[in-house]
């Protein structure tokens, strides 16, 4: 994604539905939620407190922008219709009750591109390599909608909770997990990595390519205990789990190199990420990827994994 020209739509997508506001009905403010990180969403807050309304994601608005050459300002009137109909309709939600733990996903930044958003504002977040693991809550209304937005360190103090303590427990016990996806590579793999294409004309079954991990968190899906699970259900040894974007995971066998004399992840990863920045609204989180060790139930970096390897 080219983030410069992703930060400039941004910005004038914003003003124009400041500027559609002050023209309209609604009473209340905007409010752009999780500001400059891979989930970043306007929205509006309610002059009456405990209002729903709904986000409108940055990337989603800028592809339709730069996809279907829709103007700044069609989509600020768009966003105002939202949030007009969001206001007739008075929706109230108990904003305490839906703020918890059980309802709290994780999700996947850039470190380096990404930290000042974090603590520009107040998120907790652990980083693993190249990663930082950020928390948003996820909770459903029912009739297709959510509750969305970030979870900051005075929720912690609310919860009582470490940044460490609300990571093991949203990985062991969110309900967001429950929206997760796995399905298999193969049908996307010859488009989307190069190198690994030689494999499927050898007759490989599809299930042993790999496999697509997305949900809510996209990447950070593959980090829920229950994810994992299934992954180790699904592949006969210990795998590869590359966060190519933000909105998906690729997970492949580590057996991988014995099927192809010539196999690199590092070359492969590389690869990837070359695509990744040069798509639409491809955003790379990690430069590395890491490892799952079935037998040891444990996740490491790539790097980390290979250096126990070492004899």
């Amino acid at each position: 994604m080219n983030l410069k020209l992703y930060k400039q739509f941004c910005s004038a997508y914003q003003q124009c539905v400041q500027a559609a506001l002050e023209d309209s009905h609604i009473m209340g403010n905007v409010r752009i939620v999780a500001k400059g990180l891979p989930t970043e969403g306007i929205t509006m807050s309610f002059e009456q407190k405990g209002r729903y309304c709904p986000v409108i994601f940055m990337r989603e608005a800028f592809l339709r922008a730069e996809m279907l050459n829709f103007w700044e300002e069609e989509l600020a009137d768009r966003a105002i219709e939202v949030f007009s109909a969001a206001q007739t309709e008075n929706l109230q939600i108990a904003v305490n009750q839906l703020e918890q733990p059980e309802n709290v996903g994780i999700y996947a930044a850039n470190h380096r591109l990404d930290l000042d958003a974090l603590k520009n504002n107040d998120m907790p977040y652990l980083v693993m390599g190249d990663v930082a693991f950020y928390y948003m809550f996820y909770a459903p209304l029912g009739d297709g909608r959510y509750y969305q937005t970030e979870v900051t360190n005075s929720h912690l103090k609310k919860w009582n909770m470490r940044k460490g303590e609300l990571h093991n427990f949203v990985r062991e016990h969110s309900l967001v997990s429950m929206e997760s996806r796995i399905y298999p590579l193969h049908d996307k793999i010859a488009n989307m990595i190069e190198g690994i294409p030689d494999i499927l004309n050898d007759g490989e079954a599809e299930d042993t390519l790999g496999y697509v991990v997305t949900g809510p968190g996209g990447a950070a899906t593959v980090l829920y205990w229950d994810v994992l699970g299934e992954l180790r259900q699904l592949m006969s040894d210990s795998f590869y789990i590359l966060p190519y974007t933000e909105r998906e995971a690729y997970v492949l066998p580590d057996t991988m190199g014995a099927l192809t004399p010539g196999f690199s992840i590092e070359e492969i990863h590389k690869n990837g990420n070359h695509q990744v920045r040069r798509s639409l609204s491809g955003y790379a989180v990690s430069s590395h990827g890491f490892h799952y060790s079935s037998s040891e139930h444990k996740l490491r970096t790539i790097h980390e994994w290979e250096r126990t390897q070492v004899k």
